[in-house]
């Protein structure tokens, strides 16, 4: 990070008593402080001078820190908000953070948090910028070939992590269970100036928070029973490299304010260690929870999310992004052998199915669908009924409100055959018409009439286009 005096904040409140106490603590930590005594001053201000951070207050006379903050993210979309106000509220806290505030200060101010979140702020500011001029200048290195899709945003998170893993900053990976944020993770790693360095993966949720902090930090001899000499912890022994917090929002409170300090400090103490480690490390944390709820149910801390959060990077699910599956498809195949070793193709009907299919456990699943059927599958071509049951027989949602029929309801069954027939007659056997008034995909009616002419029944009254 730059020296401090190279920073430049603007603080907005119309109480002057309260802008001066501002600007002098800022001051004394060696910022350049402009002060406004409105939120229209602020707006000016913004027109003609960059800014590294902003501090204003939320309720002004004219121009309230709302607008502040908007104009702010319009004029200067890298620079951090930090809103103060004597009247906090849970609501305009929620509303604060949910515009992109980087903080909610209540007043009084504590001066020691205001310190550590100024920090933070500029912190995030400063990476934000430097990532814009790689992002201009094109001075990164290409790659995440590793990361497998051609949808726009899987390309646009692609580039995206080529340009984040230059810069050493903490970097927070969101996504659901099986998406890969582990691969991501690994990807910024080996493109990233620690690629010579350990990268050393740690899953939060599968340890108490005894074996967190032993695993973490480490111990001292006779620390505890059994503690017969002193052990490194994982932080500490990636010295260099880059670890994965895989699962963060799992960590419970008491480790979290722990990890805080390291991150904060960039040391540690071994358990019952009174030697303070430095230690030199990037940190990639990974969840699939929405972490800014967890803040506001205070299951999470707001410091250490933002420490966390320098960068975000989302992954999209598998359903969002469709059209890469036939590309995944292709590469599981070769990745597992078959039962006789051979490399095998899918059927066009069998990747329509897939397509089809809403995969909750995402690309994982996807994998594991690949590899189990190519361990039971004797053809040279993979076909719909080599498929696992469960996608085979996957549903989709009927309409709600189906036409009262004259047959009996004898069963679900009767009940879903006799709707699905009735709503192709009233589309005169036009499949792709039947599936949209259905709410389902062609692909899945087109299964179930197939199951229905297997069991006997005529279809060619209701379907004129069947092959």
């Amino acid at each position: 990070m730059t020296n401090a005096n190279q920073y430049k904040i603007l603080v907005v409140d119309d109480e002057r008593i309260s802008l001066k106490n501002i600007c002098h603590v800022l001051e004394k930590e060696g910022h350049k402080t402009v002060q406004a005594n409105s939120g229209s001053e602020a707006i000016k201000e913004l027109g003609n001078l960059p800014f590294d951070l902003v501090i204003t207050d939320l309720k002004m006379d004219d121009i309230d820190g709302f607008q502040v903050m908007e104009t702010t993210k319009q004029l200067q979309p890298e620079t951090e908000v930090i809103i103060v106000t004597g009247y906090a509220t849970v609501n305009s806290a929620v509303e604060a953070m949910a515009k992109g505030a980087f903080y909610y200060i209540p007043k009084p101010i504590n001066l020691k948090q205001l310190k550590e979140i100024i920090h933070s702020a500029l912190e995030k500011s400063l990476f934000r910028k430097e990532f814009k001029k790689l992002k201009s200048t094109g001075n990164i290195q290409s790659g995440a070939t590793q990361f497998i899709g051609q949808n726009k945003n899987i390309l646009q998170l692609k580039d995206t992590i080529a340009q984040v893993a230059q810069l050493d900053c903490n970097v927070l990976v969101t996504g659901e269970t099986g998406t890969g944020k582990e691969l991501v993770a690994r990807i910024i790693h080996e493109l990233s100036p620690r690629a010579n360095k350990r990268f050393l993966a740690i899953n939060c949720a599968a340890l108490t928070e005894e074996l967190m902090l032993n695993e973490l930090f480490g111990h001292e001899k006779d620390a505890f029973t059994g503690a017969s000499k002193a052990r490194k912890g994982l932080l500490e022994s990636a010295e260099g490299g880059v670890v994965l917090l895989d699962e963060v929002g799992e960590t419970p409170l008491q480790m979290q304010v722990k990890l805080l300090r390291a991150l904060q400090e960039k040391s540690i103490f071994r358990v019952g260690g009174t030697q303070e480690i430095p230690i030199d490390i990037r940190i990639i944390a990974a969840t699939n929870r929405d972490l800014k709820e967890e803040v506001l149910h205070k299951t999470f801390r707001q410091d250490l999310y933002y420490r966390l959060n320098v960068f975000s990077l989302h992954i999209p699910a598998l359903r969002d992004r469709r059209d890469d599956i036939p590309a995944l498809i292709r590469y599981f195949l070769t990745k597992y052998p078959s039962l006789d070793h051979q490399t095998k193709n899918m059927s066009n009907e069998a990747v329509a199915v897939l397509m089809d299919y809403d995969f909750p456990g995402n690309v994982r699943e996807l994998e594991n669908i690949i590899e189990r059927t190519l361990a039971t599958c004797n053809e040279s071509e993979i076909k719909p009924g080599h498929l696992p049951e469960e996608v085979i027989t996957h549903v989709e949602p009927l309409l709600q409100s189906a036409p009262t029929l004259d047959v009996p309801l004898e069963s679900l069954k009767n009940t879903e055959q006799q709707h699905i027939l009735f709503v192709l007659r009233q589309a005169n056997g036009n499949q792709s018409k039947a599936a949209e008034i259905l709410g389902i995909s062609r692909v899945s009616l087109w299964r179930k009439l197939k199951k229905y002419q297997d069991e006997g029944i005529d279809i060619n009254q209701y379907v004129s286009t069947w092959k």
